[in-house]
């Protein structure tokens, strides 16, 4: 796959492939990846079609570089909560986890797009395989972000790792796919009120007690 072509350019070249990358994310999420051409995301992006070409080589490229932006989105959020609170455990861990479930509300107009991948991965050999790689790298970002926010306590963890991502994962798919569906203020104000819920099992079951044995690693 070519390499995202976001870490080489100047700061108005950055924009233009901001603008490109929302713009496919939008057409994808409303008409369909397999809908929706080259030539309707330059449109809507109001770029040139040689210029799309020049920064995506493909429509599949684009899709995995559309779904990338959203984690760097996320992964920045999470980053920069750990960077702001210094000590290490399950406060500041839930802190960045509230700073992503804030990202995912404000990218809430992009579920849609997200969903849809979901469903390309099972639909599509060449864009599963590229998909796959996708997620693998944000499963290796997710565990390596655990490990850091419980550096001083992963003897503590109730789950290790691995596992913990996987569940985190699970819970981010699942928000995705409601904030998707989500139209009224009441579904909204619902689904702030179940993270709110998620976040007080997390609190509660991340760290074993004491006299807990841990569980194989």
């Amino acid at each position: 796959m070519p390499r995202s072509p976001i870490s080489r350019l100047n700061a108005r070249g950055s924009r233009t492939v901001s603008r490109i990358l929302s713009a496919a994310a939008r057409l994808f999420g409303s008409t369909g990846y397999e809908a929706a051409s080259m030539t309707e995301v330059a449109r809507e992006a109001g770029v040139s079609k040689g210029l799309l070409h020049y920064h995506f080589t493909s429509k599949q490229h684009l899709l995995i570089e559309a779904q990338r932006a959203m984690l760097r989105q996320l992964k920045h959020r999470f980053d920069d909560r750990l960077q702001q609170n210094p000590k290490r455990g399950i406060e500041p861990a839930v802190e960045a986890l509230d700073s992503m479930w804030q990202a995912l509300l404000e990218m809430r107009g992009f579920a849609p797009f997200m969903v849809e991948t979901f469903g390309l991965s099972r639909q599509n050999t060449a864009v599963a395989k590229d998909l796959e790689g996708f997620y693998a790298e944000s499963m290796s970002l997710l565990e390596i972000g655990i490990r850091e926010v419980f550096s001083e306590h992963l003897d503590e963890l109730r789950w290790p790792p691995e596992r913990l991502a996987w569940i985190i994962r699970v819970f981010l798919h699942g928000a995705i796919v409601e904030l998707a569906r989500a139209e009224t203020d009441q579904d909204f104000a619902r689904l702030e009120r179940t993270w709110l819920d998620c976040r007080e099992v997390f609190l509660a079951t991340a760290l074993r007690p004491p006299t807990e044995p841990s569980q194989g690693r």
